[in-house]
């Protein structure tokens, strides 16, 4: 099963929407690394921690070698977060594709060849799998773009949902 490093914006994203649960029944797994679990994922509304874990969210340690890679991007790009270069750091060493909606994020990703995809990939894919019915993923979408602190970019939310009532 392919693996999906997940930063801690669409978890929050998806928390907010109270879709982790269907999230996580898509066919990949899900990753993050341990200081992103411990650091960030505090608020999560109606989830806790032990409820992702439930869900089998894969929390992944980095070694000596993987934070000095992490410790490397953060020097380099100095706009990321250490638990971001951690993020990048676990998805680069593994292959894995990082689920990210930070644009410095998805930016530096490229720049080392690390794949990205983004929260509404996740919604894209939801539907493509039956997780989530046309009309459930066009009120996520409804959601997000009624919401002014989701980092998910208007006019492509506006696409997703034209696309939807049609």
């Amino acid at each position: 099963m392919k693996v999906l490093v997940s930063d801690s914006s669409i978890l929050i994203e998806f928390a907010k929407r109270e879709l982790l649960d269907k999230m996580f029944a898509l066919e990949f797994e899900f990753a993050v690394p341990d200081l992103l679990f411990h650091e960030e994922l505090i608020d999560l509304g109606a989830y806790s921690r032990p409820d992702l874990l439930g869900f089998g969210l894969r929390v992944e340690s980095l070694d000596a070698e993987g934070v000095a890679t992490a410790m490397a991007y953060q020097s380099e790009r100095p706009a990321l977060s250490l638990v971001d270069a951690f993020a990048l750091a676990l998805a680069g060493r593994h292959g894995w594709p990082i689920l990210t909606e930070d644009r410095t994020m998805r930016r530096f990703a490229d720049s080392k060849r690390i794949a990205h995809r983004d929260a509404l990939w996740v919604v894209d894919t939801m539907l493509e799998q039956g997780v989530l019915s046309d009309s459930q993923g066009l009120a996520v979408l409804e959601a997000m773009h009624d919401d002014p602190r989701c980092p998910v970019p208007r006019d492509e939310l506006a696409n997703r949902i034209a696309r939807l009532q049609d």
